[in-house]
């Protein structure tokens, strides 16, 4: 993962405290002009809330070089009608020395309480005991005076510095108190995240909901979509939240689990969650969860953190996706979604959500909640029959995608093009047959959202589904030789991959790089890929339930697959790949998403890694 480098960090503290600068000079000049009631003695003025501000936000060094750069330009702009007075110079310095010492080392967590320390120690010090004593110069024991003022300006300003730290947009441009305070490092959140143990946790939402209504319940104050099912929750998601985000609004998007970095399951307008934003989240929710008697699941702990996140960044909308299942998947702690959706439903995890398909699609029509319309994707009979009484139940509206609607699907290499309904020539960039399908499903729910008072233009739609990016589902990572990773895992993503293998290069082999959890059938997975591939390469993936690479090639080799197991990642991707330039043949890896982020780094050439 890339860090911000100390001299881009430099930059912005540079940047954003010379704006404040700027501000603070911007304010003296009109409270000079417009509110002087009688030779500088009784001018109103905010200046000093920008120093205030710096060094609140940066430390005490920073807040001294604002007030201090805030009151030399002042001198100049005045055109020398006084001499330069070091002693005023010095307490406007120390309006920011005071402020960022009791912010950064006295008082380390914001608050109210922090905010108004500052302020008044600052305005204590710098207006009514420094500044005074160089204006003497000037005005002799008149300047008294100016003590009264203070006692009214301060308070105001600290009230303003309040009321701009509850705002999110003052948040997403400067941070947040917390940020600059924190003591955690990004591999302290992540090992903190990482380290709770679920393993015997009961599964249930009280955890989650404890924790919501220890936080103040971030959830209530959310519109979500919220989407469940087999396969196809990541990209329908990732169309969705790019649409929306077209359309002008600001969304937010949860899924699970990550291709890449931990940072992709929390993200706003197509924007990762920054390494200083997970730091303050953990730092915020960790002595929370900590305390309580049933502690949270890692997946519960992040799904609180991603309602914080969104709540912060003042989310319109929050697409999220659920985890497992969903009855009592912790993603189901929201009371009033705008739209359920359904995508699919395939034998899964059946030890937990049940052994047949109307069990697992019960166990994911929990998430239908009391008047909230419905959509299902899926095209299971038994499913679906399980999906609408359940909305009727809760007396919701019940959709389902047409997929009659799609037609002259042309599916290439470098995307799809299609026609749904009365729109015609549709464009998405995502590789696969089936993603034509999911965009489908996209398509539908937008217009339930239409219906409901959503504002989506056509332009965004479209330009939504064309530049909507989902990775490791049929992505093309390289092109000489063409190699494909897709994610696919259990039988029924497996025989969608292997038709879009059918589709994009009709009767011809491929070679296949593959690892697959002990936990799937990869008995039926192996059949379905013989009817493309006689050349394979096993690997094992990184998870504690991966099957090893010398099981799995024996047995891909009874399904009629030469395969060949390797000891690393990093060896079988050597050796595929060079199989395949050597028989001119495209490689595709499949089999699991845990093998994507050990690749990267292999990849060159890609579209879009």
């Amino acid at each position: 993962m890339q860090k911000n480098s100390l001299a881009l960090k430099s930059i912005r503290v540079l940047t954003l405290a010379s704006m404040l600068t700027a501000m603070s000079v911007v304010i003296g000049i009109f409270c000079k002009n417009f509110l002087d009631f009688g030779m500088g003695l009784f001018r109103i003025t905010f200046e000093n809330l920008p120093i205030i501000l710096a060094g609140i936000l940066f430390g005490p060094m920073v807040g001294g070089l604002v007030g201090g750069t805030t009151d030399f330009i002042s001198y100049l702009m005045a055109a020398q009608k006084y001499p330069l007075n070091f002693v005023v110079m010095a307490g406007a310095i120390s309006v920011g020395v005071v402020s960022g010492i009791v912010s950064h080392y006295i008082i380390k967590r914001h608050s109210s309480l922090q905010i108004w320390v500052s302020g008044l120690a600052a305005h204590v010090i710098g207006s009514m005991i420094i500044k005074p004593i160089g204006l003497y110069q000037f005005y002799g024991a008149m300047v008294i005076w100016r003590i009264p003022i203070y006692l009214l300006i301060a308070p105001l300003e600290i009230l303003i510095i309040c009321w701009m730290f509850g705002r999110g947009s003052f948040k997403r441009l400067f941070g947040s108190v917390e940020q600059r305070n924190s003591k955690m490092t990004y591999k302290e959140a992540i090992d903190y995240i990482h380290s709770i143990n679920w393993t015997f946790c009961k599964p249930g939402l009280e955890r989650i909901g404890e924790l919501c209504r220890k936080l103040g319940h971030p959830e209530k104050s959310l519109n979500f979509i919220h989407v469940a099912g087999t396969n196809g929750k990541g990209s329908f998601c990732s169309m969705t939240s790019s649409v929306l985000s077209a359309a002008g609004y600001r969304v937010g998007l949860f899924t699970s689990p990550y291709i890449k970095e931990f940072n992709e399951r929390i993200q706003v307008n197509g924007r990762n969650i920054s390494d200083r934003e997970l730091i303050e989240l953990t730092e915020y929710i960790k002595p929370i969860a900590d305390k309580m008697e049933d502690k949270p699941t890692e997946f519960e702990l992040i799904t609180a953190m991603a309602f914080e996140f969104f709540k912060r960044q003042e989310c319109d909308v929050v697409v999220l996706e659920a985890g497992l299942g969903g009855r009592l998947d912790s993603t189901n702690v929201i009371t009033t979604p705008i739209l359920s959706v359904i995508t699919g439903i395939a034998l899964e995890h059946t030890a937990i959500l049940g052994d047949t398909v109307e069990k697992i699609a019960a166990e994911k029509a929990g998430i239908i909640k009391n008047g909230v319309p419905v959509l299902f994707g899926g095209e299971d009979k038994a499913a679906q029959k399980v999906i609408k009484r359940t909305a009727r139940d809760k007396g919701s509206r019940f959709f389902v995608t047409d997929y009659t609607k799609l037609k002259h699907v042309k599916a290439t290499l470098d995307g799809s093009s299609f026609d749904f309904g009365k729109r015609k020539e549709l464009n998405i960039k995502l590789l696969g047959l089936y993603q034509p399908r999911n965009a489908a499903s996209v398509l539908t729910a937008i217009d339930i959202l239409k219906n409901q008072g959503l504002n989506i233009p056509e332009t965004a739609l479209r330009k939504g589904l064309k530049e909507a990016v989902w990775h490791a589902r049929f992505e093309r990572v390289e092109k000489d030789p063409t190699v494909i990773f897709d994610g696919a895992h259990n039988p029924q993503g497996i025989e969608q991959a292997v038709k879009s293998i059918k589709h994009y290069w009709g009767g011809q082999k491929v070679c296949l790089l593959t690892g697959v959890l002990k936990d799937k059938n990869y008995e039926e997975i192996a059949k379905m890929l013989a009817t493309v591939s006689d050349r394979a390469f096993t690997l094992t993936p990184d998870s504690p339930r991966a099957l090893s690479a010398d099981e799995y090639a024996e047995v891909l080799s009874a399904a009629g697959i030469n395969a060949t197991a390797c000891d690393s990642i990093e060896e079988a991707y050597r050796r595929a790949k060079q199989e395949a330039a050597n028989l001119g043949l495209p490689l595709v890896c499949l089999g699991s998403l845990y093998v994507y982020s050990s690749l990267c780094p292999l990849f060159g050439g890609e579209d879009e890694v």
